[in-house]
C-alpha cells in the first residue's frame, strides 16, 4: 500500500504563526482592560446590549417614520437629539421639572416645532410636589434617596436644593392638547417612573413602545422596582422586549437598566378587528 505524502508549505507555517500572534494579542488585550476593570463584549456576542443602543432599538420597533413621542425626564434633550438623528419627522414633548434644565430645554429648542417642552413632572395625579435637586442633576427625583447606597451613588444623590414644581399625567396632558395618540413613551424619572405610567393607562392603550428606567435596587425611598413595572406593563398589553445597559454595584448586585417593552396589539386594532367581525 502506497503511504500518502503529507506537505507542510511556507503558506500553512505563515496562517499558523499569524493565527497564534492574534490569540495572544488577543489575550494581552483581554489582560490589560481586566486590570483596568473594563469588560468588552462583541456586539455579536448576544451577551450585552449598551445602553447606546436603546434609541435604535425603539426606532426600529415603533414601526413609523413620524411617531408622536412621550419624553418624561428629558434633561437637555438627549433622546431629541438621538432618536431625532434616527428618525428626523418624530415629535417630541419633553417634560423636565428641574426649572435651570427646563428652561435651557425651552431655549435650545424655541425655533423646533417638533419639540415642545413642558416644565412638570409626571406621575399619577396632577398636583404639586418637592422635587430633590442633587449634586448629579440627573439623579434629581421627587423621592428622597435612599440611605442605603453605595459611597459613589450617595456622592451623586446628595441633596442640593429643593424646589416646588407642577405635576401632570400624560393622560391629562394629552386630554388637554388633543393628542389622539402617543406611539413611544420614554421614562427615566428616578424612582418616580411607575407612578408615571399608572397616570397613562388610557395612553398606553394605543401606544407602540415604551422605554422606561427599572430599579433592582431601592435607590429612591418607596420607589417601585422592577416587578411593579413589569406587572404593570403585561396588564397593558405590552411584552418586555429586552434589558439594555445593566448596572451593577459594588457588589455585583443588579442596579438599574432600560426596559424597552412593546405592544403586543393595540386597542386600536381591536377596534378594527371588532368593526370588521360586526360587518360580516
Amino acid at each position: 500500500m502506497a503511504l500518502k505524502k503529507s506537505y507542510f508549505t511556507c503558506e500553512d507555517f505563515l496562517s499558523g504563526a499569524a493565527e497564534r500572534a492574534f490569540g495572544m494579542i488577543k489575550k494581552l488585550i483581554k489582560k490589560l482592560l481586566k486590570y483596568f476593570g473594563i469588560v468588552a463584549f462583541k456586539r455579536a456576542s448576544n451577551v450585552f446590549i449598551p445602553d447606546e443602543e436603546t434609541y435604535r432599538i425603539v426606532s426600529e420597533l415603533v414601526g413609523c417614520s413620524a411617531p408622536v413621542v412621550i419624553d418624561g425626564g428629558a434633561h437637555l434633550g438627549d433622546m431629541v437629539e438621538r432618536f431625532g438623528a434616527l428618525l428626523p419627522k418624530a415629535e417630541f414633548h419633553c417634560f423636565e421639572p428641574d426649572p435651570t434644565l427646563g428652561q435651557t430645554l425651552e431655549r435650545n429648542y424655541a425655533a423646533n416645532p417638533l419639540v415642545h417642552v413642558v416644565q412638570a413632572a409626571l406621575g399619577d395625579v396632577t398636583d404639586k410636589a418637592t422635587l430633590n435637586i442633587n449634586v448629579s442633576r440627573p439623579t434629581n427625583s421627587l423621592l428622597p434617596t435612599a440611605e442605603s447606597l453605595q459611597p459613589d451613588l450617595k456622592i451623586l444623590c446628595e441633596l442640593v436644593e429643593q424646589v416646588e414644581v407642577g405635576i401632570t399625567t400624560i393622560d391629562e396632558y394629552c386630554r388637554a392638547n388633543s393628542i389622539e395618540h402617543v406611539d413611544v413613551i420614554k421614562l427615566d424619572l428616578q424612582g418616580y417612573d411607575y407612578l408615571a405610567l399608572k397616570g397613562a393607562e388610557t395612553t398606553l392603550k394605543n401606544t407602540k413602545v415604551v422605554l422606561v428606567e427599572v430599579l433592582f435596587k431601592e435607590i429612591y425611598k418607596g420607589c417601585h422596582g422592577f416587578p411593579d413595572i413589569l406587572n404593570l406593563m403585561i396588564s397593558q398589553g405590552f411584552k418586555l422586549h429586552n434589558l439594555c445597559g445593566l448596572h451593577y454595584g459594588v457588589a455585583d448586585e443588579l442596579l438599574w437598566a432600560d426596559a424597552i417593552f412593546e405592544k403586543e396589539t393595540l386597542a386600536s386594532d381591536w377596534t378594527g378587528v371588532e368593526a370588521g367581525a360586526s360587518a360580516t
